[in-house]
């Protein structure tokens, strides 16, 4: 026994030196460079109770469908399993279209998705799972019942009210007063991560940086962000012209890239957004196969500096070119390659700042084979994308990787050590992403060798104690 003791100590030790690395854990900071953002609609996410729903008609594409606060608590490990961060969860005040856009009231939380307690519920939750939540603020374009056009003292907000949607005017100061009055007394209320400002359109930009202060001062913890572009003070910048830049790059391989390399740090990343084509539609106009070209984009945008931003969906290569074909009910069946593969790369990504906000050199970038340093003065990764049609190889030179180091691929699991010229060579397969991590060159492992030596022979004698046992006890028995 005390020899079977011994063995499982001896693997048990081997393990742990074999396995043990270095945690690059980075000191916790209030940045939105260090999130990254998963984006739905609160009525197309998951129907967790059927008491709020009120008209709901799932087969209708322009009803609302069901979901409510509750199903998105219900399906939040499901976004923190991606590694998502942020869940922007749209508009959700009281509102005649499912995606919150046509408001009613702000006084009011849309009751089809759930009362006050089941918001804060969420909230709660979402904060219990280091996770933070996002909603959307519509600043024109309400509905044409919204409570304004209903009172006579302030006919002089609205410039039109017709077809069902009413436009107010942003540069009337009452009006601006209103709806900073809404946003503060609305954070104020609830215990919010970020707002997402839309319907931008016709507002002075002196006004938005107001709002801005004002939501910033009740907490300056919270984000500001618009899918609109913008020369306001928002957190992030939003690019029409990135946007496309990315989705053309990854819809099919040996596309330009040269559009995607000059990201920023404040630049948020993406292949489409709601109120866009999805991305699947674009990639299957290719003949492509959505799920690799997902992961190929995916992985570019987890691993270049920027925020990264995601449609709910795009897991399960989710399809549409108008609204009613995008804002589809999510279906849980998921690809599981695409979930495991989102999972370790924003695992990485969330452990490193150097990947979250490092320097970024560009050593490659021709028609979809992409190469990139992150670096800071922790660590060194060099960043593959090969988003072409073959496998491609690059020599590196020790000015680019450092002196007597080697590079350990995190997913190909390849090692490359330096050649006898000094280059390091990388060979990687096609529509692939790679990060290679830079580390000291550990030569022979001497641990690893005593390590495997000592679990053989404490093995061997196992047995040659259990065989001599054996044959003393046929002994005994004649």
């Amino acid at each position: 026994m005390n020899v079977k003791k011994l063995l499982v100590t001896g693997i048990l030790m081997f393990g742990l030196m074999v396995t043990t690395s270095q945690n690059i854990n980075a000191e916790e900071t209030n940045s939105i460079h260090n999130e990254s953002i998963y984006d739905l609609y609160v009525d197309r996410y998951f129907n967790k109770t059927s008491t709020n729903d009120l008209n709901v008609n799932p087969k209708d594409p322009n009803a609302f469908a069901g979901g409510d606060f509750l199903g998105v608590m219900e399906k939040m490990d499901h976004i923190k399993d991606m590694g998502f961060t942020i869940i922007s969860i749209g508009p959700v005040f009281a509102t005649e279209r499912y995606d919150g856009k046509r408001v009613l009231d702000f006084n009011e939380l849309e009751q089809r998705f759930g009362t006050q307690e089941e918001f804060q519920q969420l909230i709660k939750s979402a904060h219990k799972k280091e996770m933070k939540i996002m909603i959307e603020f519509p600043l024109n374009n309400f509905s044409e019942n919204h409570i304004w056009n209903a009172d006579p003292a302030k006919k002089d907000w609205i410039l039109k009210a017709e077809d069902g949607v009413m436009q107010v005017d942003l540069n009337n100061t009452e009006v601006q007063k209103a709806l900073i009055d809404t946003i503060v007394d609305f954070t104020q209320q609830y215990n919010i991560d970020g707002v997402k400002f839309s319907q931008l359109d016709g507002a002075p930009t002196s006004f938005i940086n107001d709002m801005i202060s004002a939501i910033k001062e009740v907490d300056s913890s919270i984000y500001a962000i618009s899918l609109e572009e913008s020369d306001a003070n928002f957190d992030t910048k939003y690019s029409e012209d990135l946007l496309i830049n990315f989705r053309d790059a990854f819809k099919n391989t040996d596309m330009p890239s040269e559009g995607i390399a000059s990201t920023e740090y404040n630049d948020l990343l993406m292949i489409d957004h709601l109120n866009t084509e999805r991305f699947t539609y674009y990639s299957a106009l290719e003949n492509m196969f959505p799920p690799t070209r997902i992961k190929t984009a995916i992985g570019a945008i987890l691993t270049m500096p920027g925020v990264p931003y995601m449609s709910y969906g795009t897991e399960i290569a989710m399809n549409g070119q108008t609204e009613q074909e995008s804002h589809q009910i999510m279906n849980f069946r998921v690809d599981e390659d695409i979930m495991k593969y989102f999972k370790d790369i924003n695992s990485i990504r969330n452990k490193s700042e150097t990947l979250r906000t490092g320097k970024t050199e560009l050593l490659k970038n021709e028609d979809g084979y992409l190469v990139f340093k992150r670096y800071s003065d922790e660590e060194t990764f060099i960043v593959v994308v090969n988003n072409t049609s073959s496998t491609q190889r690059i020599d590196l030179s020790s000015d680019v990787v450092g002196e007597n180091v080697e590079l350990r691929g995190i997913f190909e699991k390849d090692l490359v050590r330096p050649a006898k010229n000094g280059d390091y060579r990388l060979v990687l397969d096609r529509e692939i992403v790679e990060l290679y991590q830079v580390t000291d060159r550990k030569g022979l492992n001497t641990s690893y060798i005593i390590a495997m030596a000592i679990a053989y022979l404490l093995f061997i004698a196992f047995l040659v104690i259990v065989w001599k046992k054996g044959k003393q006890r046929k002994l005994d028995s004649k």
